[in-house]
């Protein structure tokens, strides 16, 4: 059961698909020192068309900072196979099913984001 305190995961409306952009016009200064990760994937848009828009993935509310020593592991590996397992488990999850996904991943490793995210 997720903490209540835990931020919960949530799609803002992006003006833009330059999701590097729009994260680093908000956080300017890790520019250079983190890799910008979406909380849920865009692979979303293609695996689960219609469920979620360009819009709402690329959103600032979707966006998360790895620092980049921490990126192998973290964001390709430790993440990655828990969006594996997901996909395996919901082959036509609705859009407030990848929120709960990405708001666990946030829960697990959240401390780790650049902001933090718990």
């Amino acid at each position: 059961m997720m903490d209540e305190s835990v931020k919960k995961a949530e799609f803002g409306l992006s003006e833009s698909t330059d999701y590097k952009k729009t994260f680093f016009e908000a956080y300017p200064e890790l520019e250079g020192k983190v890799v910008v990760h979406h909380a849920v994937e865009q692979q979303v848009l293609t695996r689960y068309p219609g469920i979620v828009t360009e819009q709402e993935i690329h959103s600032l509310e979707n966006l998360r900072g790895i620092a980049n020593e921490s990126n192998s592991d973290l964001h390709l590996s430790k993440i990655r196979k828990e969006w594996n397992r997901f996909y395996k488990s919901n082959p036509k999850p609705a859009k407030e099913q990848l929120l709960k996904k990405a708001a666990e991943i946030d829960l697990k490793f959240g401390q780790l984001f650049n902001p933090p995210r718990r």
